[in-house]
C-alpha cells in the first residue's frame, strides 16, 4: 500500500493526528467507537446472512432486509474511526501486511454488498416466510460472513505482524 503511504502521511500531519497522538482519550474512545461500529456492522451483517444462507429461516426476510441500515451506519462509524487510528500512527498501519489484507478485503465485502443491494435485495425481500433463497444469494451471503470474519481476525493481528 506504499501508494497510500502520501495520504497516511498527509493525515499523521493533519490535526486529527496531533490530536490523536496528544490527547490521550482519543485513541481509546476510536478503539471503543470502533468496536461498536463492529458490533452493529457484524451483527445486522449475522441476522441478513444467515437468513439468506438459511440458517435462520425462522427470521422474517422483510425484518432482516431492515437491517441493512444499521449495518451501513456500523461501517461508517468503522471507516471514521479506522481513519482516526491510521491519523495517530501511519507508519504502522501502511506497511502493515494484516491492515493490507484487511482493507482489500473490505474493499472486496464493499463490492460483494452492492452486489447484493443491486442484485438480490428486491427479490429477497418478497420471499415469504420460512422461503428459501436463490443460490446466487446464498452463495452472496456467505462469502460475506467469510469476509467479515477474516477482516475481523486481521485486525485482531495487526499489532502482532508489525
Amino acid at each position: 500500500m506504499e501508494f497510500l503511504q502520501p495520504t497516511f502521511d498527509w493525515l499523521g500531519t493533519s490535526w486529527l493526528g496531533v490530536a490523536s497522538r496528544e490527547v490521550s482519550w482519543i485513541f481509546v474512545a476510536a478503539e471503543t467507537v470502533h468496536f461498536i461500529g463492529l458490533s452493529l456492522l457484524f451483527g445486522s451483517l449475522l441476522v441478513i446472512d444467515l437468513r439468506v444462507v438459511g440458517f435462520a429461516r425462522f427470521i422474517n426476510m422483510q425484518a432482516a432486509m431492515k437491517f441493512i441500515p444499521v449495518a451501513m451506519i456500523g461501517f461508517a462509524i468503522n471507516l471514521l474511526s479506522g481513519i482516526t487510528f491510521i491519523a495517530s500512527n501511519p507508519e504502522r498501519y501502511g506497511p502493515n501486511i494484516a491492515f493490507q489484507w484487511k482493507m482489500g478485503l473490505v474493499l472486496i465485502a464493499g463490492l460483494n454488498a452492492l452486489w447484493f443491494w443491486f442484485g438480490e435485495h428486491k427479490e429477497l425481500s418478497q420471499l415469504a416466510d420460512g422461503e428459501d433463497a436463490e443460490f446466487r444469494a446464498k452463495v452472496i451471503a456467505g462469502v460475506s460472513l467469510l469476509i467479515w470474519v477474516v477482516v475481523i481476525i486481521l485486525g485482531r493481528f495487526m499489532p502482532f505482524v508489525e
